[in-house]
């Protein structure tokens, strides 16, 4: 018998809690968007976060970038995601789709590690103090690199 996982209706808020989560505090990773608009589409209000802002960026269907601040080179990638090494930031820039971030969902959420359960704690509207910076950090490293790198 095969059991299979279907994430659909990824919200605003959904996204606001995994990055917010998972980036403050964090000192391997942090998100950005593209500094040039898409478009012509507003994507940034006044009062926005910058988890506003990303969110609202990949629900319009475009891309954020994650760096990892951990790799030590070009060389050094995990994972299937575009990546591209960034000298400047020291950084290495993984490309991540609201797709991306649906799959890798339903791979936490059929998988027999613990990351199974940060996914259902970023789900559990009702008990989200639960899903704190090890957890988020460890799920965006599992929709990322497709595996907890980082402990």
């Amino acid at each position: 018998m095969k059991i299979q996982t279907i994430v659909s209706d990824i919200t605003h808020d959904d996204l606001v809690n995994l990055f917010a989560t998972a980036t403050e505090g964090s000192p391997f990773f942090d998100v950005k968007k593209r500094k040039t608009d898409y478009y012509g589409t507003p994507l940034e209000n006044e009062g926005d976060c910058r988890e506003d802002t990303w969110a609202k960026v990949l629900l319009a269907g475009k891309p954020v970038y994650v760096y990892d601040y951990y790799a030590e080179d070009a060389d050094e990638f995990y994972g299937d995601l575009p990546h591209l090494w960034r000298p400047k930031h020291e950084a290495m820039r993984y490309e991540l789709t609201l797709e991306d971030i649906r799959k890798g969902l339903e791979r936490a959420l059929s998988s027999q590690s613990e990351v199974s359960k940060y996914a259902r704690d970023l789900m559990d509207e009702d008990d989200i103090i639960n899903f704190d910076l090890t957890e988020a950090e460890s799920l965006l490293q599992y929709i990322v690199f497709g595996e907890v790198i980082y402990g």
